[in-house]
């Protein structure tokens, strides 16, 4: 007799000679499938509002990303297509990256015309995410690995990456992937694949993700399920090429899809990345970290080929911002990792490959991980009184919004648009080649410089320009200046 077959035995025994100690324990196991998840949310919701609000006010935000976020919803709160000065004047964003999903926060922003929305927002997108995560690991494993799996995923570094870095639409592929995911490891296929659809309009490159996530269906499905995993992802390729061949060329300035890198030939692409892995550049590190968080575990899951699209199109890039463990790349590989990990746990003890001490020593590690990266993580500011101070700057920055009239145009430093970009027209300064509009109005972070789109000596020669073509000097206070043009 197995092991799941004595404890099956057991079980009956159990129940036939002690009812009401039975229904005691699956009243109790009941609770904690619901509970556990709730508690998570309640605490990671908030506490992901406050580390991200926290951060504006200590001006950690920037106009690229969060200011062209902002722009971007406020169009379509207005209901207007989406556009932002801050890429270009008028420039419309589904012609930068095929979003459309944001338009669902347009609403809210409506109510809330703040930049504090949108990050407040994807607190609460993210934490989403644990819910059925740590569902799943209470009713698979019980109420104490729920809880180790909650935490350890809510707090892992991808998340605390992602939400230290601005407002991405990639909060919103945060629970849909999540929901998708743990449908798979309950073999649910028809609710993983519908979870599964609306990805692609999160972003162009969501739609290999669902190319996976269709294929894993067709390839453990018969019959008509079969037909329809191969029919999603049909879907998702159909959109990317839409996405990349059509829509975006179509909406952008120069008609093409371009975001600042570019794919090498296949055969150099990977062996350009075999020799990073060895030689240890960003991407060993990335690497090593996702995989690191699972104790290595989450590679005896198949699920783990959802993450494939997204590794590579990274790794194979030339651009080396996309191969660090840092920004807001890493925030759906959290996902993925986690529920492989509790797949390939689940497979490992029903396959007999994995005795309960095990298992535990696997949750144990990640535990451990979490606990032992937390001190080096962004989060962990929020300890110190500092943090709960609202920067000088930030401040300074708000007053001086307060009284530029509402209708005139404002041009800033990147480092000070997320602060003025809910109450005004902003573009950033210097002013780029995509920005033909003339501002009222220029305020420039002279003591902490932006170093983008110019360094400093860029920004002060760009103030040189200005004060020679109609600007005059009209206010210094904390390190900002501000020019104005009558």
């Amino acid at each position: 007799m197995t092991t799941t077959e004595r404890s099956t035995v057991v079980t009956e025994v159990d129940t036939a000679t002690h009812p009401t100690k039975t229904d005691d324990r699956i009243a109790r196991f009941r609770t904690a499938e619901t509970m556990v998840p709730a508690i998570a949310f309640a605490v990671l919701a908030p506490l992901y509002a406050v580390m991200s609000v926290l951060g504006h006010r200590q001006l950690r935000t920037s106009g690229f990303d969060l200011g062209i976020f902002v722009q971007q919803i406020a169009s379509y709160s207005q209901f207007r297509a989406p556009t932002s000065d801050l890429l270009g004047t008028g420039y419309n964003t589904l012609g930068d990256h095929f979003s459309p999903i944001t338009a669902l926060l347009g609403p809210v922003y409506r109510l809330f015309p703040h930049a504090e929305t949108l990050l407040i927002a994807q607190a609460v997108l993210f934490a989403l995410a644990v819910i059925p995560i740590s569902r799943l690991a209470v009713q698979k494993f019980g109420t104490v690995i729920g809880i180790v799996i909650a935490a350890a995923f809510g707090l892992s570094w991808g998340v605390q990456a992602a939400l230290n870095f601005d407002f991405h639409e990639v909060a919103f592929a945060m629970p849909l992937l999540a929901m998708s995911m743990v449908a798979l490891v309950r073999r649910r296929w028809l609710p993983a694949l519908a979870w599964a659809l609306p990805l692609v309009f999160v972003k162009e490159d969501m739609g290999l993700t669902v190319v996976v996530i269709g294929a894993l269906v067709a390839l453990w499905t018969t019959g008509r399920t079969r037909v329809l995993g191969v029919l999603t992802a049909v879907w998702g390729l159909t959109w990317v090429v839409i996405a990349v061949k059509v829509i975006i060329p179509l909406l952008s300035a120069d008609n093409s899809y371009d975001q600042g890198s570019k794919l090498p030939p296949l055969g150099e692409g990977i062996a350009d990345t075999a020799h990073g892995l060895v030689a240890g550049d960003p991407r060993a590190a990335t690497a090593f970290l996702l995989l690191a968080v699972t104790g290595f575990f989450a590679l005896r899951s198949p699920l783990l080929l959802i993450a494939v699209p997204t590794v590579a199109w990274r790794f194979l890039s030339d651009n080396t911002n996309f191969w660090k463990p840092i920004y807001h790349y890493n925030a759906i590989l959290m996902v993925i990792v986690f529920v492989a990990l509790l797949d390939a746990l689940a497979r490992s003890h029903r396959h007999g490959q994995l005795t309960a001490r095990g298992r535990n020593g696997i949750v144990a590690f990640v535990a451990v991980f979490a606990v032992v990266a937390l001190p080096f993580l962004p989060m962990s500011r929020i300890v110190h009184a500092q943090e709960w101070t609202i920067d000088p700057q930030a401040a300074t920055a708000r007053d001086i919004s307060s009284w530029i009239p509402a209708g005139d145009r404002v041009a800033a430093s990147n480092n000070l648009v997320a602060q003025l970009v809910a109450d005004h027209a902003v573009s950033v300064f210097p002013q780029r080649a995509t920005d033909s509009t003339v501002p009222d109005w220029i305020v420039v972070n002279r003591e902490r410089p932006a170093g983008w789109p110019a360094d400093e000596s860029g920004d002060r020669q760009a103030i040189d320009r200005a004060l020679s073509s109609g600007y005059d000097r009209v206010y210094e206070v904390d390190g900002i200046e501000v020019l104005h043009r009558e």
